[in-house]
Order: structure tokens, then C-alpha cells, then sequence
């Protein structure tokens, strides 16, 4: 039986999240689909690295209509919070949310229950807070919680399958990059049923370590976090392919392959250096591999020049939103991305009509709108095109430090190549 929202969930799904996805990134892909059950009800529990974008990746790639589950902060103020139940999404509460406001959690954890029952699905953030760190963090047992609840509710019939996914980033804080979501094996809940029945604890336990061992495979996974800054620079920031950093089979193996080689030395050069592109807001691979402009970028040169000039003013309250005000850089892709479906058309609009009430033919205006949209996704490489990156601010303002760092980036390069090579 459908929702009463359901048109109004495929409209914001489908038709706003869904193309806007296709103008934000430059490449989207999907890995594992065949793994998803038909007719049965799906627990999604994926990896959660980038706030917001990561659910709109697994519900614009699945066809089931999904159900979400969000910390309870998102939903103020009150008409925000309508907007996110209207869509499927239902608040989590958390124990610094009150006592009183964790008991609401019981009435949310009956809905995901009986939207099982009815074959659609849930997802649920396992590791509970999101993160930039390539790695999978340890899972909280709320899943397992609504994955025995249902099973139990309906006397172990509803056969609910456990669906890992990996969302992974060539690039998490902006957009015009890669993104591949990988699809894992489905694990029925029912295979612990025994387990479950005879020891509780240890049946929840099992599923939470099954399932992190799958999401495991499905990401760019660093294990030990004193390993994280080398790792990351080796097979992120010195990569120069962005589908070898978002394939997790390359990318865990090029890991494995590092372990001979880590000495104590390096991991506190890496730490070091991971530091110092923190402390002065770089981006390695800017200082690596340079501004990467192509032929193609100087023949788009025009198209650029006014996809720079047309989206630089909405831009501005994004980019105080970023600097000034939210502090998790988790959230800049999302409000770079909600900017994109909600400002920048309404800016377009606002100068359309200014156009016209200017007496500008509508011929030249439609011009304009259609102008708008085709070179709205080259906003971001407008920027690069036309404004100095991080790396030259550096290197023109501390010379002497862009060259120390330049010059340990060989050495990893080194390291790399030798690792590579074996």
C-alpha cells in the first residue's frame, strides 16, 4: 500500500535530489546491485562520511522507497522538521538529547518495524556520527536493535536482509568529483536467529562484527588510525586517478602492501606533514600534482569565464556558511549541494526577471536560463580555472614551508613507487 506522501517522496527523490546529483558530481557508479533482494524487506546499513549525501547516493540508486533515520538535531526548527518527515526521514534521539527524548526512540524503532513488514526499507547509519576518515568506525548495536525487533515482532517471517554499503569519495568537501556506491551481500537476520535466542549479547555482537567485516570491503578502510596519515597520503592525496582512490579492492590491497614498510619514523613524518596541510588549509595533492589545467580547459575558457561570473554572487553565502559559521567540514558538500538545487535557481530566476523588467528580449533571457543551467556544473572548475589554489597561496605567501612540504612529498612518492612496483 503506497504512503500518502509517496508522489511527493519520488518527486524530491528522483527529480530534485536525483538530477542534481548528476550535475553535482562528474561520475557516479554503482557497484553491486545484483546483490539486492526482490520482495524481501532491506535494512541498509552504510558507511557515513560526508553528512547528508551520503543517503541521497543509496536512495537515488535503489528503487524501494526507504525510510531514514537522522539524529534528532536536523529536525529544528519545527518546519524544517515537517519537511524531513514529509520526505521518509524520522529523528534518532541520542542521550544527550535527555532521557525523556531517548524514550521517543521506542516509537520510531515500531514504525521502522511495521515499514518492514510492508517490504519497504530502512537505513540506518551504524557508526552513528559521520566522519571524513576513510575507515569504518565501530557500529553502535541500534541496527541490530530494529533487525531483531522486526524478526521477532512477526515470529521470524519476514526473512530481513542486511544490506553493507560502501559510499566512496574521490573528493568529499566539493563537488565535480567521483563517487562509486558499492552494494554488498545481503545477510539475512535469520542466520543468527539461534545464536540470538540462546545468548542475546552474543547474537547482536556476531551481527555487528558481520556486518563490519562486509562494510569493510566495500570502502577505502585504514584499520589502525596511528597507520591513517600515511595510508591517506600514499593511495589519497598521491593518487592522481580518482577511481583507484573510490575502488576499495585497489585501494585495500595497495594497504596491505604497505604494512612491510611502515617504520616509526614514517608514520610520524606522515603525521607531521598531515598537520601542516591541516594547520594551513592545503590540499596535498594541489602541492603534488599541481592545477591539472588541460587543453580543454583553455578551449572552455569562455564557458567557464561566465559560469564563474553568473554563480560567484550566490555563492557567497555558502561560502560564509563554510568559513564562518558551520565547523564540521562534513557539511560542506552538503551545503554546497543544497545551494545548488535551491539558490542557484532561485538566483537565476530573480535575474531573469530583472532582465526582462529591464526590457531585455525573451529570447535573450531563455539564452540566459539555458546558459545557466548547462555551465552551472562547471562552476567548480570555473573557480580553479580563475583563482589561485591553496597550494600557490602557500607557496607565495611561505615559500620556505611549500618547499618542505614539497620536498617530503617526494619521499612518499618514492615510497609509493617502490610499493607499487613490488
Amino acid at each position: 500500500m503506497r504512503e500518502k506522501n509517496y508522489l511527493w517522496y519520488q518527486f524530491w527523490r528522483y527529480t530534485v535530489v536525483g538530477n542534481g546529483l548528476r550535475f553535482f558530481y562528474k561520475k557516479r557508479k554503482v557497484v553491486g546491485r545484483e546483490n539486492l533482494p526482490k520482495d524481501k524487506p532491506i535494512l541498509y546499513v552504510p558507511n557515513h562520511q560526508n553528512s547528508f549525501m551520503d543517503a541521497l547516493h543509496v536512495a537515488t540508486t535503489t528503487k524501494p522507497t526507504i525510510y531514514f533515520l537522522t539524529r534528532a538535531q536536523a529536525f529544528k526548527p519545527d518546519i524544517v522538521g515537517k519537511y524531513l518527515w514529509s520526505i521518509n526521514m524520522m529523528p534518532v534521539y541520542r542521550v544527550r538529547d535527555g532521557f525523556s527524548s531517548v524514550q521517543k526512540n521506542n516509537e520510531i524503532f515500531d514504525k521502522c518495524i511495521r515499514y518492514l513488514k510492508n517490504g519497504d526499507t530502512i537505513l540506518v547509519f551504524a557508526e552513528a556520527n559521520h566522519n571524513l576518515k576513510r575507515r569504518i568506525r565501530s557500529l553502535s548495536k541500534g541496527f541490530t536493535r530494529i533487525a531483531f525487533g522486526a524478526e521477532e515482532e512477526y515470529n521470524w517471517n519476514l526473512d530481513l536482509q542486511i544490506i553493507p554499503v560502501g559510499v566512496n569519495y574521490s573528493e568529499h568537501q566539493t563537488g565535480g568529483n567521483t563517487v562509486q556506491v558499492n552494494y554488498g551481500k545481503a545477510i539475512p537476520v535469520s542466520k543468527y536467529r539461534e545464536l540470538y535466542e540462546s545468548d542475546e549479547k552474543t547474537g547482536v555482537d556476531n551481527m555487528k562484527q558481520d556486518v563490519s567485516d562486509a562494510m569493510k570491503q566495500l570502502v577505502f578502510h585504514v584499520e589502525d588510525l596511528e597507520e591513517y596519515p600515511l595510508q591517506k597520503i600514499l593511495w589519497d592525496d598521491l593518487e592522481p586517478d580518482d577511481l583507484k582512490v573510490i575502488d576499495p579492492d585497489t585501494a585495500n590491497d595497495r594497504i596491505k602492501k604497505t604494512a612491510p614498510h611502515i617504520t616509526e619514523e614514517l608514520l610520524n613524518e606522515a603525521k607531521e606533514l598531515d598537520k601542516l596541510a591541516d594547520r594551513n588549509k592545503i590540499k596535498l595533492k594541489e602541492i603534488a600534482y599541481g592545477k591539472g589545467l588541460t587543453l580543454n580547459d583553455f578551449l572552455l575558457a569562455p564557458l567557464y569565464a561566465f559560469s564563474f561570473l553568473n554563480n560567484i554572487i550566490p555563492y557567497q553565502p555558502v561560502r560564509y556558511l563554510i568559513k564562518n559559521v558551520i565547523r564540521d567540514r562534513a557539511f560542506d558538500a552538503s551545503i554546497k549541494f543544497l545551494a545548488g538545487i535551491f539558490l542557484l535557481p532561485l538566483f537565476y530566476i530573480i535575474t531573469s526577471l530583472i532582465l526582462a523588467i529591464s526590457g531585455v528580449d525573451s529570447l535573450y533571457i531563455w539564452i540566459y536560463v539555458g546558459l545557466s543551467i548547462l555551465t552551472a556544473p562547471l562552476f567548480i572548475k570555473a573557480k580553479n580555472f580563475f583563482l589561485p589554489t591553496s597550494a600557490k597561496r602557500l607557496k607565495k605567501k611561505k615559500p620556505k614551508l611549500y618547499k618542505k612540504i614539497k620536498l617530503r612529498l617526494e619521499t612518499f612518492k618514492d615510497l609509493r613507487s617502490s610499493i607499487l612496483n613490488e
